[in-house]
């Protein structure tokens, strides 16, 4: 009873396995027609072997064959672009940003070796000057003089603020 069930079941397997590579080999047929159509139109001689039917599998598929380690694989390379021109002259390289203070330090360091024109001018309280903060003049009276510290206190005129400013901020009006 179970060998006619084994092979009841045998029968009915290869039956759907021929069916299937029935179907299989009519799909490859008209690919294959089609093929010879568009080979037919580019003017291609078609090759002297045509495979008929579809190639049978080989029961054990055999791994890939191992390149020897010798052998070096091949990497895609960036095409190399074509040298530049090189210059006889080299071109001054443009600094950006800001400028250094090398100006501005020759004029700090004069004051330090000698007594300045700021000092030297002596403001008295009450007198009408105008001092630099920020980004703006202001008109001030002087309050205060510290000749230690080289520093002036001022009052604004506009809104009575009084400011502590260094000499070489301050000009008389």
């Amino acid at each position: 009873m179970q060998n006619d069930m084994k092979s009841t079941i045998q029968a009915a397997v290869a039956d759907a396995v021929e069916k299937a590579t029935g179907r299989q080999l009519e799909l490859l047929g008209r690919q294959l027609e089609l093929l010879e159509k568009v080979v037919q139109f580019l003017g291609i001689e078609p090759g002297p072997t045509r495979v008929a039917s579809a190639p049978k599998r080989a029961s054990v598929p055999s791994p890939a064959p191992k390149r020897p380690s010798s052998v070096p694989v091949r990497k895609w390379v960036k095409p190399e672009a074509a040298p530049k021109p090189t210059r006889t002259k080299a071109a001054p390289q443009a600094r950006r940003g800001r400028p250094r203070a090398a100006g501005r330090a020759t004029t700090v360091a004069a004051p330090n070796s000698s007594p300045s024109p700021a000092t030297s001018v002596a403001y008295e309280v009450g007198q009408e000057v105008r001092y630099k903060q920020g980004r703006g003049s202001f008109s001030a009276k002087v309050k205060s003089i510290d000749a230690k510290a080289k520093t002036v206190t001022v009052e604004r005129v506009s809104d009575n603020k009084q400011v502590v400013r260094p000499f070489d901020k301050v000009t008389p009006a």
